[in-house]
């Protein structure tokens, strides 16, 4: 500053560069927050499709069989697990509001559950009763939410 108060030529005040400072964090935290649901969506699709062919490789299921109850409960459970970290990572990654994150993927999982028994009833169910996609439509979006607070009670 020079003696007039004023900074000298090419020089900005501290609070100018602040306020670009924060001007820019906010226009990426729009950006941040649809990457942080893609990122708990892609770690939830990975994670169910890498253990759901890890499941039926260890239960060694045949495709036309009956899987049995140890495989399908085992398999909501991993589901579970899954759907847990995927919530805790979209909120992990999450600019603020790590809660919020989590309730819109929990939204999304809502959205394809219904999705999945709307496709099962249209083509007349060919894989027999569908429960299993109705407990989705419940387990997976609870578990995106107890994900997503585990990352709020972090903080």
């Amino acid at each position: 500053m020079t003696r007039s108060g004023s900074p000298p030529e090419g020089l900005r005040p501290d609070l100018d560069d602040a306020v670009e400072t924060w001007s820019r964090m906010n226009d990426a935290s729009i950006l941040r927050s649809v990457a942080a649901v893609i990122l708990g969506f892609v770690a939830l699709t990975l994670g169910s499709v890498l253990t759901g062919r890890l499941l039926l490789s260890l239960f060694g299921v045949e495709p036309e069989a009956d899987p049995g109850t140890a495989f399908i409960l085992a398999s909501l459970g991993v589901r579970l697990a899954v759907t847990i970290l995927a919530g805790f990572l979209a909120a992990l990654s999450a600019p603020r509001a790590p809660r919020l994150h989590a309730g819109v993927l929990a939204a999304i999982l809502v959205f394809f559950s219904l999705a999945s028994l709307a496709g099962l009833s249209a083509s007349g169910d060919p894989y027999g009763p569908a429960w299993y996609p109705i407990a989705m439509l419940f387990v997976g979006p609870a578990g995106v939410l107890v994900g997503g607070s585990l990352r709020a009670r972090r903080r």
